[in-house]
């Protein structure tokens, strides 16, 4: 799908928004032969797991309109499922509080809604499931606003991330050459380093940014240009998770594996003057000392501490 055509992204949005409110019972009156209807429940559910405690939290986390929202707290209150208690802390606000019977029926409809997942999942394999998983990752990332921060690790490569970094590379190129130079420049730069790796040499490395939802975000290699030059190569942050430190990280990974393993110098080649990247190595300590019709060198001095 090209962003060319920015009418077709919105038909998919619309088709997946469909697809999935038919296929969660979303469209139902009531909710898995409760007398609550979705809205009611999620409300509850956020009561019961203490992830909010004012109609302010409520309206917050669920997106809900104030004005409905309190219809909603006031007919709870009526049928005795809520209690609202004054905050002594903040005499404006008052603290909501779901009763035992309130819970006991958020815990039942949490069983069967458990169990019609199972369901669902005993129908797909396991490498299936992890697709799965990873795709609801990737569409809760992308479409979470920017100032959300998830909790992100820089972690060793495993089985399977050298071909999504092949993958990646190609769908987040803009250059000018085809997407398919991009993919079969990274895949040589992979199966080089995959080469070197088996010779045991420490002095070359890889990183993989994920999130806490183990969402795969970014990523970067570190070779040996010569026996006194280490280079960056490979490296890139998702769009979704940028201007949240995350290429610094990374980058930072890459100079500091590089000292320690007694590299004089780091540098990246740009095949093209991308603006945040450029910035990016200006903030982490490099300088641009070569510049022609292949790119931007960039370099990094690294200082060794001598003992006599």
């Amino acid at each position: 799908m090209g962003s060319s055509d920015p009418s077709r992204a919105v038909e998919a949005v619309r088709r997946f928004n469909r697809f999935y409110a038919r296929h969660t019972g979303a469209l139902h009156e009531r909710l898995h032969k409760s007398c609550f209807s979705l809205t009611e429940v999620r409300i509850l559910h956020e009561l019961a797991q203490q992830r909010a405690t004012t109609a302010a939290d409520l309206s917050r986390n669920l997106g809900l309109d104030t004005g409905y929202l309190s219809r909603l707290i006031n007919n709870f209150q009526k049928l005795g499922l809520v209690v609202r208690r004054k905050n002594e802390s903040d005499g404006r606000a008052h603290l909501l509080h779901i009763t035992p019977e309130a819970k006991a029926q958020v815990d039942e409809i949490d069983l069967h809604v458990s169990a019609e997942a199972a369901t669902l999942l005993k129908r797909l394999t396991a490498a299936e499931i992890e697709q799965l998983c990873t795709a609801m990752a990737d569409v809760e990332r992308l479409l979470s606003p920017v100032n959300v921060d998830g909790e992100t690790r820089l972690r060793v490569p495993r089985a399977g991330d050298f071909g999504w970094m092949i993958e990646r590379q190609a769908h987040l190129y803009t250059g000018d050459r085809p997407k398919l130079f991009r993919e079969a420049r990274t895949a040589k730069v992979i199966a080089r380093f995959l080469s070197e790796m088996q010779t045991s040499t420490p002095r070359i490395a890889c990183w993989v940014a994920e999130q806490n939802t183990a969402t795969r975000v970014g990523a970067a290699i570190l070779t040996a240009e010569s026996e006194t030059r280490a280079r960056i190569e490979l490296l890139f942050v998702e769009p979704g998770a940028r201007r949240r430190g995350l290429g610094e990280r990374l980058v930072a990974a890459c100079t500091n594996f590089a000292h320690g393993a007694r590299y004089d110098q780091v540098i990246c080649r740009l095949d093209e003057p991308h603006e945040d990247l450029c910035a990016l190595f200006h903030r982490t300590g490099f300088s641009p000392v070569q510049e022609d019709s292949t790119g931007i060198l960039w370099q990094r001095e690294l200082q060794h501490i001598c003992v006599d």
